[in-house]
C-alpha cells in the first residue's frame, strides 16, 4: 500500500510503499526516517521512531 507523509518543517511530500500503514515494520520506519532525515514519524495517529 502506498502512503504519503508530509515533512512537518519543510512541507515536502514523501511517498512510500509499505505492507500495512496501520502497523509499520521497524525496517520500514528506519527507511522512511532515513529518507526524510528525521528521527520519528506520525502515521495514522501512531508515532514511530528510530532507536
Amino acid at each position: 500500500m502506498i502512503i504519503t507523509i508530509q515533512h512537518q518543517l519543510e512541507k515536502t511530500l514523501h511517498t512510500f510503499d509499505v505492507i500495512s500503514p496501520d502497523k509499520l515494520t521497524s525496517i520500514e520506519v528506519w527507511a522512511i526516517c532515513l529518507e526524510m532525515n528525521v528521527s520519528g514519524i506520525l502515521v495514522n495517529g501512531k508515532y514511530y521512531e528510530t532507536k
